[in-house]
């Protein structure tokens, strides 16, 4: 099969620099600040069920694309090598720093 004849991959193309991976990053941190956003128990004061539960979406998908660009940037900068316990430190930074950014903004509003 000559090279002409593959046809390119339906995603995205890993990358390169401070941007490797961010596909894969974006996808799992979006999923986990959905699925923890909407099922923590949270007295946000808002009436309606489907008005709390479309607050702490928004907040989820927020939550999600702030702490994939803080974990992409810190990975592929401090963690090139891709050793295991870095990573996953990484990520325990990521989810306390983006967490505590989260709680003192609503907080302030």
């Amino acid at each position: 099969m000559e090279k002409s004849d593959l046809s390119p991959p339906p995603w995205p193309q890993v990358g390169a620099g401070l941007w490797t991976r961010w596909w894969g990053y974006l996808v799992r941190w979006l999923v986990f600040g959905v699925v923890v956003s909407v099922f923590q128990p949270v007295d946000d004061g808002l009436d309606g069920l489907w008005q709390r539960l479309s607050v702490r979406l928004a907040l989820g998908i927020a939550f999600g694309l702030v702490a994939a660009t803080v974990f992409t940037l810190a990975e592929n900068t401090l963690n090139g090598a891709r050793v295991r316990w870095k990573t996953w430190l990484l990520v325990l930074l990521t989810w306390l720093s983006v967490k505590a950014l989260f709680v003192t903004a609503i907080a302030l509003v």
